[in-house]
């Protein structure tokens, strides 16, 4: 580290020496700040790159190469159906492991209830729409599902994994 001698200046009051060390500190000083700074935005690209992979991905079923939209859309018309038909055996035949210990009647009730507590009977399934999503390493299907019931409009929510089995349902 190269260090700055500046010539004594009387009017300041500083001898040779302090003069030394001042500029020695500043140098370090600055040094530490360009460390720091370095650390920092090596810290917010670390950061920003965790981020982006972390965020799902999507894009439309009908561009997946490893679901197929109509297969999708079948798989979420079987479950209103057995929802409907309150065949929760059926729904726990379709599901993943941990799904399926969910599947039964207390739990699809208390699902229900929070929405309505009369759906009253099913008339139709106004739209689905479906989308793969791809987040930390996972692939899923994705179907939402508009559907009309005498008394309520209900928006479902199915995710299905790689092995078409649904992973997950919602209800609103």
């Amino acid at each position: 580290m190269k260090t700055k001698i500046l010539p004594f200046s009387p009017a300041v009051g500083y001898n040779r020496s302090s003069i030394i060390y001042k500029v020695d500190f500043t140098m370090k000083t600055d040094r530490k700040k360009k460390i720091s700074i370095i650390i920092s935005i090596i810290f917010v690209v670390v950061a920003a790159t965790a981020i982006y992979f972390a965020m799902p991905k999507n894009k439309d079923l009908s561009e997946s190469s490893i679901f197929d939209k109509a297969e999708v859309e079948a798989l979420a018309g079987q479950v209103i159906d057995y929802i409907n038909a309150e065949d929760y055996e059926g729904l726990r035949a379709m599901a993943v492991d941990e799904m399926a210990d969910i599947m039964n009647q207390e739990r699809m009730d208390e699902a229900k209830a929070r929405v309505s507590e009369d759906w009253g009977a099913f008339q139709d399934v106004d739209s689905i729409t479906t989308t793969e999503v791809n987040q930390r390493g996972k692939t899923a299907a994705v179907a939402y599902v508009a559907a009309s019931y005498e008394n309520v409009d209900i928006r479902y929510t199915f995710a299905f994994d790689e092995d078409l089995k649904l992973a997950s349902l919602g209800i609103q």
